[in-house]
């Protein structure tokens, strides 16, 4: 047995808190019976009774949370529904109801997620992620303990986070990032030390014995595996006890020391039935399975696997169920049961794929990664938000500076404005006899600047006049070299236009010779596979046919080699028609001929029925051949499909339905999948010379034609192909 129980933590309670001992559960009882009143303390106090109750009597626990609820629904208290909905998920989950555990935290969480209750809000998220991880869906689980995370740091609620931190280590263990987990499991040991949670204590303590138990340090494990078990002895937490028991029955079993093991497990096995802990149950079911296995005592081994496969199936853990099959397949060997044991051994290597597989590990590398970034992306967020506000008091301020810089400039304006006009007006006299000399010398100098502006005019106009003729120059040239790019594109656009036409006649050339010889093949391989099975027969064991046998064998092989040749004959002189174009040409064509030609074709069947019905005068417009080919592929592959069925049948009919003609298909053997029929649909399917090659040439044919293809296939009920004109 490979499974452990590790301590998934899951958290009932931030204020909930209460010592869960049966002196706990006398003092709470004897307090609700004297606080009679139907408010918010009562509820509060069933609540705490319920957790109390946590780990000793489940039963009890469920009936003070549902209790609670129905007082709270009355009074209207979301708070108290909400605590109560956590209640009933965390007592679901520890009898491994899993699906009824994760509605009642949906259900809580959105009582939280409606009264803004950061704390339950955290605590929900990280119970619906313990939920996911007890069914190894682990990337699941990691966003809900990431979002349990991002939502404590933002309330500033570091204990409760340390909670998630410790089931994340968890998931590093089943990815054996043992470092990882080592860390995270001692840090949560700390913070409940701090927080002086036994509960909490003897959890770290499983975790970390997990760890030295996968690295094989046995002694390390016993250690911490014994401090997990007086914790929970302490506090008389029978679903506690009965994971650490299990726990050490596991070490033992490891180190080959069985008469140990198979007490611890026995031990759990008790404790998990009293508290109806179906998980424990199965887990402890396949160890003393194990034991009367490694004892060779397989009668007595194979009731308790058989319970432990049972158990995990119903409650959907597949890391319990995987070693379970795994024990199965062990002991019908050890019976000589070939057949059982391989049935549970595929099972296993089944589901062992499916838990290891590559998918979660990206998917969990893509959810780390996408929640550092989320993380930084908001640190990076709010300091843009504290430098914007910043650079705002700055605008602010230098707003303000400005604004009394400017009212000291004005008033400092004003002063020298005053006796700018004072000395103005002293000097205002003498600047007026200075004013009438200038008039007169302003006066002369504006008759020689008029003869200037003459002489400047004149040269401007001469200046212009070339100007112009160098403009006619340049639009000239550029009229020349603008016609030369236009004729060299031109010249390009019909070089490109030829090869392209080149190109797409090659492309379709070989399009052509690769469809041509795909229906060589597959048309010819049949007939010459069973010409030559008959030669070998004849030539390698001629003793084993008598004289009727070899009679009708040569028969049936001279059948289908003029078969044969007239399969060829009918290829090679379409191929004629199409050795420049492979290209449909179509006409009337009667069904009940293709029918008789198909008919002929596989007269050879003998062990096969093969029925044809078509109205008469029943015509489709279409290429003859292209059609042939399409319906001799489909037979021949109907055929294949019978090869183990008893009575094969195979039915072609054709029907007109409202000016729409269909042609079918169907054949009684034993179905297909999905997968099975995608190179008939997937232009990129790989295929082979033996595989899919028959469904890409129908494919290809059908669509040249104008003809759809569709499929109806059902497991152990047979297959039928439509095709619509």
């Amino acid at each position: 047995m490979k499974t452990k129980l590790l301590f998934i933590f899951l958290l009932l309670s931030s204020r909930l808190l209460f010592s869960q001992s049966n002196k706990a559960i006398e003092e709470l009882t004897a307090e609700l019976q004297k606080h009679t009143a139907q408010d918010t303390i009562r509820v509060m106090s069933i609540l705490k009774l319920s957790v109390a109750n946590y780990g000793i009597n489940l039963a009890n626990m469920q009936l003070h949370a549902e209790e609670a609820i129905q007082l709270s629904n009355k009074l209207n208290f979301k708070k108290g529904q909400a605590e109560g909905y956590k209640l009933l998920g965390a007592k679901y989950v520890s009898v491994g109801d899993y699906q009824k555990a994760e509605a009642s935290f949906h259900t809580s969480l959105k009582l939280f997620e409606e009264s803004k209750t950061y704390s339950g809000i955290i605590i929900c998220n990280n119970n619906l992620g313990t939920v996911a991880l007890m069914q190894n869906k682990y990337p699941e689980a990691l966003l809900y303990f990431q979002n349990s995370i991002r939502v404590s740091e933002k309330a500033k609620l570091p204990k409760l986070a340390g909670l998630a931190y410790s089931n994340i280590g968890i998931i590093y263990t089943t990815q054996k990032k043992y470092d990882l987990a080592l860390k995270h499991f001692q840090d949560a040991v700390s913070i409940n030390a701090t927080a002086n949670s036994t509960d909490g204590m003897a959890a770290g303590y499983n975790n970390i014995a997990s760890v030295y138990l996968d690295t094989k340090k046995y002694d390390k494990a016993l250690e911490f595996f014994n401090k997990a078990l007086a914790r929970d002895v302490e506090t008389n937490n029978k679903l506690g006890m009965a994971r650490d028991y299990g726990n050490l029955g596991l070490v033992y079993a490891r180190q080959k020391i069985y008469e140990p093991s198979f007490e611890n497990h026995t031990k759990a096995l008790k404790l998990s039935e009293e508290v109806g802990n179906k998980k424990g149950i199965a887990i402890n079911n396949a160890g003393v399975g194990e034991y009367y296995l490694q004892k060779n005592r397989l009668d007595e081994a194979l009731p308790f696997m058989m319970k432990s496969k049972d158990m995990a199936l119903e409650i959907g853990t597949r890391d319990v169920l995987r070693d379970a099959y795994l024990g199965l397949s062990n002991i019908f060997e050890k019976k000589g049961i070939a057949d059982s044991a391989y049935h549970y051994f595929k099972k296993y290597v089944d589901i062992k794929e499916s838990i290891d597989s590559e998918d979660n590990q990206k998917q969990l590398a893509r959810l780390e990664i996408q929640y550092e970034f989320d993380t930084k992306e908001e640190k990076y967020k709010n300091q843009q938000l504290l430098d914007a506000e910043s650079l705002k008091q700055g605008q602010l301020l230098l707003a303000l500076n400005n604004a009394k810089l400017s009212v000291s400039n004005k008033e400092r304006d004003l002063v020298k404005l005053s006796y700018l006009k004072t000395q103005a007006d002293l000097k205002a006299e003498q600047i007026q006899g200075i004013s009438n000399k200038k008039q007169l010398v302003a006066a002369e100098n504006e008759v020689k600047l008029k003869k200037t502006e003459v002489e400047i005019a004149n040269l401007n106009l001469a200046a212009k006049e070339t100007q112009k003729w160098f403009y006619v120059s340049g639009l000239l040239l550029l009229s020349v070299i603008g016609g030369l790019l236009l004729y060299q594109r031109n010249t390009s656009q019909k070089a490109n236009r030829k090869l392209q036409v080149l190109n797409t006649e090659l492309e379709e050339a070989n399009k052509a010779k690769i469809r041509f010889m795909g229906i060589l093949n597959h048309d010819l391989r049949s007939p010459v596979a069973s010409l030559l099975q008959f030669l070998q027969l004849q030539q390698e064991s001629p003793d084993l046919l008598d004289e009727t046998n070899k009679k009708r064998l040569q028969n049936k092989t001279i059948t289908s080699v003029e078969n044969l040749l007239v399969s060829m004959e009918d290829l090679l002189l379409w191929s004629k028609g199409q050795m420049q174009n492979f290209k449909p040409f179509h006409k009337k064509v009667e069904v009940k001929s293709i029918f008789e030609d198909t008919q002929r074709h596989f007269e050879s069947q003998e062990h096969i029925k093969i029925n044809y019905q078509s109205p008469e005068n029943l015509t489709l417009y279409t290429d003859e051949n292209y059609l042939k080919t399409i319906i001799r592929n489909l037979t021949g592959n109907a055929i294949g499909a019978l090869s183990k069925t008893e009575n094969p049948t195979i039915t072609w009919n054709a029907w007109d339905e409202k000016g729409v003609k269909f042609v079918s298909v169907t054949d009684n053997g034993p179905g297909a999948t999905e997968d099975q029929f995608k190179a008939l649909f997937n232009n990129s399917e790989v295929i082979g010379i033996k595989s899919g090659l028959g469904l890409h040439l129908i494919r290809d044919l059908a669509k040249a034609i104008n003809c759809t293809i569709s499929i109806k296939s059902n497991q152990e009920e047979g297959t039928t192909f439509v095709l619509t004109f």
